[in-house]
């Protein structure tokens, strides 16, 4: 048995299986004004439809136009009560081959709706132009040659009024494993399970006299039973002719097995995710919805566990998708095996899953303990290295827990605490557990909204660029760094530790960043022009977001080519986190930007992961000092000795050293007394705005 040992190759399987099928799967999309958009074609749907298979996804019109107009104009309304009632749909309908003939292709499909309520359908269509085919010879069959019958695809059998076989062609023979002679004059309940098979008569009266009306002229699908006695699924339409003296009934049988094989792959693909066999997202949102509307009042509660793998990005970046994909298998085989046959395991997606906790005590504090003590179990099992071929890896899992109880019904708010839950687990440290609280949702709720505040900030001109000077041993202005403040208008001033965060993890940082390398150019050419000298560099802080951003090179060599006067006097401070992945571009972008004359300054270093080995192959010019080292350089000797060392690191290396939160002459003198020269801080000036920098520093320097 072979083994699927990734996304890429369980998707191959998958397209085996599917272009093996005698149709093809689809996605159905409507946009707007009733107008359709067909998706995720299968390659099977070229043979069948006449056209390549890009085309058929480029050129949708060609497709819908060679639909019969009236059949269309079917397929719109039932498109319409599908999505109005939220039922599946199938039909029949015919379709003008490229080669000009007419193919009768039959499609079925479920409905799946965004959460938008945008609808969209996945589905099969296949050829049933024999099938109809069929359906005409047997309108003639009391006429028609035995040998016609013969050479349709699908089962003809006839029977009396008394339900005895009369014909038995060869795609029945085929079908139901018998021999013709083993058949005629046999009561066609044979071919029947039970408990038909034991009720010939009661059969017959039932379905073909008393049910006539029912069944007559109809199809419907049943369940057959093969000679060997496996059953099969299979569809049934009746014909009934009379004649003089007799009636004759006609049975035409199509095997469904193919079909129903295609229904189970398209739930499968619909529920399942396709790397862990777990249930997906929208399995997970209607097993919830159902335990939420069983429940009742004062009965047991349940919980969701969201589980959130501690630094899997690294993984994937550092190892490849292959070994995420392998160790998110490994994790869902230990997830399932961590809980009771009752709970559920989901993956939504990347390395985030749910577990879905019922029947736990009615009492709320004991229904915490227990979803906390399968949480623990969960956190030590995860902790247990992981074989990933020859890598022995440890994941350790961040995991918040919500209850959901009496107050508490709604699965898209259960699914939000969970989530906010986990990530203050994460905050906490990782590889912890996590409660939510309604405090929770108040800090998520003031930090949306001030996403939203900070995302008009930069239109409405709220935020600003402070300067603080960067100082040598005699107190000589050498340079500055840019610091931005955004002043709100009814909060005041916002803390850069509140607001630079939020534009990390929202995106914003790309376009504030951008916006700030940009004024800052303007401002040195200015400064430049107006007070040559005055500042000799300037520095920007550069976020690793933002560094690793696609198109930040180019952006910021086209800043540089407006504003060729500020070239060679920038300095971008960058951090020791830009040195988690992808060191090769980080390095050959500093290279670049070396060219236009920019350097770089290694910020708050001793804080990260100061890895030699990434240092000594970066081209920086300068290390800095972090504060929180200087802030007790007179008192605590371990900070002492790590500024003594970075001094001495950066002395070594050939590296210019500054220290930063300089407040104190003594302090200052400290550091000199170690070999640092160069200083920032409130001992020289705080942050300013422009106009106040050069009046504080235009008085100084004049002096």
């Amino acid at each position: 048995m072979m083994l699927v040992s990734s996304q890429q190759e369980c998707q191959t399987v998958l397209n085996l299986l599917t272009d093996n099928l005698p149709g093809f799967f689809f996605q159905l999309s409507e946009t707007t004004g009733q107008s359709y958009q067909l998706l995720k074609l299968t390659n099977s749907a070229a043979a069948i439809l006449g056209m390549p298979l890009q085309e058929l996804h480029t050129n949708q019109s060609a497709i819908f136009s060679r639909i019969a107009a009236e059949d269309f104009d079917d397929l719109r309304a039932l498109l319409t009560h599908s999505a109005t009632h939220g039922t599946p749909w199938h039909m029949q309908f015919r379709y003008q081959h490229p080669s000009g003939n007419i193919v009768w292709l039959a499609a079925h499909a479920s409905l799946e709706q965004d959460h938008l309520g945008r609808p969209s359908w996945y589905g099969y269509i296949s050829d049933i132009s024999s099938m109809k085919q069929n359906e005409q010879a047997l309108e003639d069959y009391a006429v028609a040659h035995r040998e016609i019958l013969d050479n349709v695809v699908d089962a003809i059998i006839t029977i009396n009024e008394q339900g005895l076989i009369q014909t038995f062609n060869n795609a029945a023979i085929k079908l139901f494993g018998y021999k013709e002679e083993e058949v005629l004059g046999k009561n066609v309940s044979m071919l029947m399970p039970e408990p038909y098979r034991s009720q010939h008569d009661h059969y017959i009266n039932a379905h073909l006299h008393f049910g006539v009306t029912k069944i007559i002229g109809r199809s419907r699908e049943t369940k057959g039973q093969r000679k060997d006695g496996r059953l099969f699924n299979m569809e049934l339409r009746i014909s009934r002719i009379e004649r003089a003296d007799s009636v004759t009934f006609i049975g035409m049988v199509r095997d469904l097995s193919e079909r129903k094989r295609a229904e189970v792959l398209i739930e499968k693909l619909a529920f399942y995710d396709p790397l862990t066999s777990l249930p997906n997202r929208r399995m997970l949102m209607q097993c919830l919805n159902d335990a939420l509307e069983k429940r009742q009042y004062g009965q047991e509660l349940g919980a969701l566990l969201f589980i959130d793998l501690d630094n899997f990005k690294h993984l994937n970046d550092s190892l490849g998708h292959a070994t995420g994909d392998q160790l998110l298998r490994q994790v869902a085989q230990r997830l399932q095996q961590s809980v009771r046959q009752q709970d559920t395991v989901a993956r939504l997606g990347g390395d985030e899953f749910i577990i879905l906790l019922l029947h736990l005590s009615p009492e709320y504090y004991q229904a915490i303990d227990q979803a906390a003590q399968i949480a623990e179990k969960i956190r030590a099992v995860l902790n247990t290295p992981f074989k990933l071929e020859k890598l022995s890896y440890v994941s350790s899992p961040s995991i918040g827990i919500t209850i959901f109880s009496d107050d508490n019904k709604v699965v898209d708010e259960l699914l939000q605490q969970a989530d906010l839950a986990m990530y203050q687990a994460k905050a906490a440290g990782k590889n912890m557990i996590s409660l939510f609280d309604v405090s929770m949702q108040i800090q998520a709720s003031t930090r949306t909204q001030l996403e939203s505040q900070l995302r008009q900030a930069l239109s409405n001109q709220q935020l600003q660029l402070h300067y603080q000077g960067l100082h040598n041993e005699q107190g000589e202005l050498v340079g500055a760094e840019v610091l931005i403040r955004w002043f709100h208008p009814e909060l005041g001033s916002v803390s850069p530790a509140v607001f630079i965060p939020i534009a990390e993890e929202s995106g914003l940082i790309y376009e504030i960043g951008q916006w700030v390398i940009e004024q800052s150019c303007l401002q040195l050419t200015n400064w430049t022009a107006d007070m040559p000298g005055l500042v000799p560099k300037l520095s920007i802080n550069i976020s690793a977001r933002q560094f690793h951003q696609e198109n930040f090179l180019p952006q910021v060599l086209a800043i540089l080519e407006q504003h060729p006067l500020v070239q060679k006097r920038l300095q971008f401070e960058l951090t020791e986190s830009i040195l988690v992945s992808r060191v090769d571009e980080v390095v050959a972008k500093m290279r670049r930007l070396q060219e236009y004359g920019i350097g770089f300054a290694l910020d708050d270093f001793g804080t990260g992961y100061s890895s030699l080995s990434y240092l000594k192959c970066l081209p920086l010019e300068q290390l800095k000092i972090d504060r929180s080292f200087v802030e007790d350089i007179l008192h605590d000797n371990n900070d002492a000795a790590i500024a003594c060392t970075v001094i001495a690191l950066s002395k070594a290396l050939g590296l210019g050293v500054i220290a930063e939160g300089v407040e104190t002459a003594e302090q200052r003198d400290a550091l000199a007394g170690m070999g640092c020269y160069h200083y920032q801080g409130f001992y020289f000036s705080k942050p300013l705005a422009s106009h106040d920098f050069v009046n504080f520093h235009r008085a100084v320097f004049a002096s």
